[in-house]
């Protein structure tokens, strides 16, 4: 038995069988107005579940006044020769917009060779809430950080010297939060910064991107794209190659209110590459330098 496309519509109830088109494009426009209403209610600000990070990128969080953080922080070394390195920073709020930290750290601390390096100079980080969240605008948030990640690197290997992953610099951060069913937290961050290493070489700006997943009181997932305008990454050889960008990812376990563990897996498509010695003609022979995976520790308190 045939039945007619409008008397599915009939069942569905979207009109009846004496409505018009103009009345059945009612129906349809209500329904679609209710869903999205029921969408945009599940949906609703969270200013104060923002992270101050994700993985390496910042987001708009900042320390409320008289708190601070000491974070701890395991790393492969950037060059073989020397074993795993770590960093200590200490992060502080002296005002609920304003948040100053110092850091600094090393490589073949830990492991069992007889070398050892510091980093070439301490991390400083200055940073200021400019505006804050809204129901519709995102909290926005300037500053200064001055320390890389991934472990120290040299113009032989990099053609640069500095840090695998490079200091911020100058940024502005963005950040936008919601809850979903008073259940997930979602938060949405993307920030654009100008790097101080290898500025001789690199004019421009570089942009990341990056959002964390609250799923209970304990389990954060977060994630973030660093575009690597200001690197030379992949094949090519080339700044300004945002798909051959930095894609990291971690997991963090809030086991108490005053302590974070973190484990993060960093460069995941590996477009991250190192020089391993020249051609005939000169040119560069580059390899991956490959992901790897850090480790996190994060004390939180206040004065």
């Amino acid at each position: 038995m045939k039945v007619a496309m409008r008397d599915v519509f009939v069942k569905l109830g979207f009109f009846t069988r004496r409505s018009t088109t103009k009345v059945a494009m009612r129906g349809i426009f209500t329904k679609v107005s209710v869903f999205v209403l029921v969408m945009i209610t599940l949906l609703s600000a969270q200013e104060s579940l923002q992270p101050r990070k994700l993985v390496d990128a910042h987001t708009a969080g900042v320390l409320p006044k008289s708190h601070y953080d000491l974070e701890c922080r395991f790393y492969p070394p950037g060059n073989t020769g020397y074993e795993s390195g770590v960093m200590m920073g200490l992060n502080v709020g002296l005002t609920d917009r304003f948040t100053v930290g110092l850091s600094y750290g090393g490589e073949g601390i830990i492991g069992r060779r007889d070398n050892a390096r510091g980093n070439p100079a301490p991390g400083v980080l200055v940073k200021y809430r400019l505006f804050e969240e809204g129901l519709a605008p995102p909290a926005l948030t300037l500053g200064y950080d001055h320390q890389g990640h991934g472990g120290i690197a040299n113009s032989r290997d990099f053609g640069y010297d500095g840090y695998i992953f490079k200091s911020p610099g100058f940024f502005a951060a963005l950040s936008k939060n919601y809850i979903m069913l008073n259940i997930i937290q979602i938060g949405l961050h993307g920030t654009g910064n100008y790097s101080l290493e290898e500025r001789q070489n690199v004019s421009w700006p570089n942009a990341m991107g990056g959002v964390d997943i609250t799923i209970n009181d304990e389990l954060t997932l977060v994630a973030e794209y660093d575009c690597a305008f200001n690197d030379r990454t992949g094949s090519k050889d080339k700044y300004f190659s945002p798909f051959n960008g930095f894609f990291n990812a971690g997991i963090r376990w809030a086991f108490s209110h005053n302590f974070q563990l973190e484990f993060d897996v960093k460069d995941i498509f590996e477009n991250k590459r190192r020089t391993v010695g020249l051609d005939p003609n000169g040119d560069r022979i580059k390899t991956k330098n490959g992901w790897s995976r850090e480790i996190k520790v994060l004390h939180y308190s206040q004065f």
